[in-house]
C-alpha cells in the first residue's frame, strides 16, 4: 500500500502528523526485537543469582568464590566495549548485533558444562566480553533512526528492559531449576544455563534476517518516508554541538580520559547501581536465609523488590523532570536506599525484610536514572560522546565490586552485613560527591528562562 507520507508536501505546518506516523512505524518494526534481546541479554548476566542456589554446594564453591565469578562479567564488559563499537562503525548494526547475541548465547550455555571455579571465571569472562558493546550499540543504532528529542523516550523504554529481566525471568528461572533438576541426570542449574542462552540464539539470527543497517535500506520504508526521514534526521544533525565529533577518534578518546568530569559521573553512577547489582546477585540468597526453601517460591519473593525498583525508576525520573531538578532527587534517593539496605540487616522477618529490601531498590533505581539524564547535559564539546561511553563503562565496574564485596563479607563473617554496610558507606559518600563536586550548571534541566 502506498504511503501517505508526501516528502515534496511536508512543511512544519504539519511536521506533528508526519513524524509521529513516521516514527511510530519505526518504533514498531525495530524496538520490540531489541527490547526482547535487551531482557535476554540481562537475564543472561544475573541468573547466575538464582543458579547459585544449587551451583555452591554442587561444584563446592565459597561465597567469595561465587562474588567473584558473578563480578568476572563485568571486567570482560568494560575492556571491550569500546572495540566491540568500532566494529560496529566497520560491519554494520546487523552483523554486529548477530555477532554478540549468538556468541554471548553460546557462552551462557557453556556454563552448564563447568566443573570448577576456575572454569566458571572464564566462562564468565568470555560472556563479558562477547555481550560487550551491546548496549552502546543499540543506542548507536537507535541514534540512525530517531532524532534527539525522540531518543530520550526510547532509550528510557529499553532501560525497563533490566527491570522486566528479573521480575519475569526469576519466576521462570525457579520453575527451570526445581522442575528439570535429575532429568537426563543434570542438575537443575544446568538446565537452567542452557534453556534461558537458546532463545538469545535464535533472536540474533533473527536480527540478521530483520534488521537493516542504516534507514535507506529499510524495504518497509516507501521512497518519500525514506527521503521524509532524511530531511528530519538532517535538520536534526543541524542543532547538535559541532565539537561533539566522533565519540571513537583519537582526540575525543583522549579528551575523555582527562576530563575530571567523567570520574566524577562515573563515581556517581558506579555508586547508585552498585546496590542494584547486589540485589541481582544476591537477593535470592538474602531471601533463602530468612527461611524461604524452595527455589520457586524464592524467585515469587524476589518480584516484590524488583518490582519496586521499576516504581522507583518511573517515580523518581518523572519527578525529577517535571520539577527541573537531579542534585536532591539523587541524593535523596540514593540516602534512602542506603538506610534500608542498613535497616534490612537487623531484621529476621521476611515481611519485614522485603520491605525494607524494597524500599532500598526504590531508591537505587530512582538514583540511576536520575543519574543518567545529568552527562547528556553536564559533558559537553569534543570529550562528551567518548565521556558519556567511558561513564558507562567505568561505572559498570559496580557489578564486578558488588557481587565481591558482599561474597567477601559473607564468607568472612558468615553474614552479609558487613557487605551492606560498605555498599551503603559508598552511596553516602557519592551523596556528598553530589552535593559539593558537581556545579549547579551541570544539573540545568531545560532552556535558562
Amino acid at each position: 500500500m502506498k504511503s501517505t507520507i508526501d516528502a515534496s508536501n511536508w512543511s512544519l505546518a504539519d511536521a506533528s502528523s508526519t513524524n509521529r506516523i513516521l516514527f511510530k512505524k519505526i518504533a514498531l518494526r525495530v524496538l520490540p526485537l531489541i527490547f526482547v534481546a535487551y531482557v535476554f541479554a540481562f537475564l543472561d548476566r544475573v541468573n547466575i543469582g538464582y543458579a547459585k542456589l544449587q551451583m555452591l554446594p554442587d561444584l563446592g564453591l565459597t561465597e567469595s568464590q561465587y562474588g567473584l565469578a558473578a563480578g568476572v562479567f563485568f571486567i570482560g564488559y568494560a575492556l571491550f566495549e569500546i572495540p566491540s563499537n568500532l566494529l560496529l562503525d566497520k560491519i554494520g548494526a546487523r552483523k554486529t548485533m548477530t555477532r554478540i547475541m549468538v556468541l554471548w548465547g553460546l557462552a551462557s550455555a557453556a556454563t552448564m558444562l563447568v566443573s570448577t571455579a576456575q572454569q566458571l571465571y572464564l566462562i564468565r569472562l568470555l560472556l563479558g566480553i562477547f555481550e560487550a558493546g551491546f548496549f552502546p550499540g543499540v543506542i548507536l543504532y537507535l541514534s540512525f533512526w530517531f532524532p534527539s528529542y525522540l531518543r530520550g523516550r526510547v532509550t528510557g523504554s529499553l532501560l525497563l528492559a533490566p527491570l522486566v529481566a528479573p521480575i519475569l525471568g526469576g519466576p521462570i528461572s525457579g520453575l527451570i531449576m526445581e522442575g528439570m533438576n535429575g532429568v537426563a541426570g543434570m542438575a537443575g542449574w544446568r538446565w537452567l544455563f542452557l534453556l534461558e542462552a537458546l532463545p538469545i540464539i535464535f533472536i540474533g539470527v533473527a536480527c540478521f534476517v530483520l534488521l537493516c543497517d542504516r534507514p535507506e535500506q529499510a524495504a518497509w520504508l516507501s521512497e518519500e518516508e525514506k527521503a521524509l526521514h532524511h530531511d528530519l534526521m538532517t535538520r536534526d544533525k543541524a542543532t547538535q554541538d559541532p565539537e561533539a565529533g566522533n565519540a571513537h577518534s583519537g582526540q575525543a578518546i583522549f579528551s575523555a580520559l582527562v576530563d575530571p568530569r567523567v570520574y566524577v559521573l562515573a563515581f556517581l553512577y558506579f555508586s547508585s547501581a552498585l546496590g542494584t547489582y547486589a540485589f541481582n546477585f544476591w537477593l535470592p540468597s538474602m531471601i533463602q536465609k530468612l527461611g524461604v526453601a524452595s527455589i520457586t517460591h524464592i524467585s515469587l519473593y524476589a518480584i516484590i523488590p524488583f518490582s519496586c525498583a521499576a516504581l522507583g525508576m518511573i517515580l523518581v525520573g518523572r519527578s525529577s523532570d517535571l520539577r527541573r531538578e537531579r542534585r536532591l532527587h539523587y541524593c535523596i534517593s540514593v540516602l534512602f536506599g542506603a538506610a534500608m539496605l542498613s535497616l534490612s540487616t537487623l531484621s529476621d522477618s521476611l515481611g519485614l525484610s522485603l520491605a525494607l529490601l524494597s524500599g532500598a531498590a526504590f531508591g537505587f533505581s530512582g538514583a540511576i536514572i536520575v543519574c543518567w539524564a545529568i552527562p547528556a547535559t553536564y559533558l559537553k564539546g569534543k570529550s562528551a560522546p567518548a565521556g558519556i561511553a567511558l561513564v558507562s563503562s567505568l561505572g559498570s565496574l559496580c557489578g564486578f565490586a558488588a557481587p565481591s564485596i558482599i561474597g567477601l563479607a559473607r564468607e568472612v563473617t558468615g553474614k552479609d552485613h558487613a557487605g551492606m554496610y560498605a555498599i551503603s558507606l559508598i552511596m553516602v559518600v557519592a551523596a556528598v560527591a553530589m552535593l559539593t563536586m558537581m556545579p549547579k550548571h551541570a544539573l540545568t534541566v531545560g532552556k535558562p528562562e
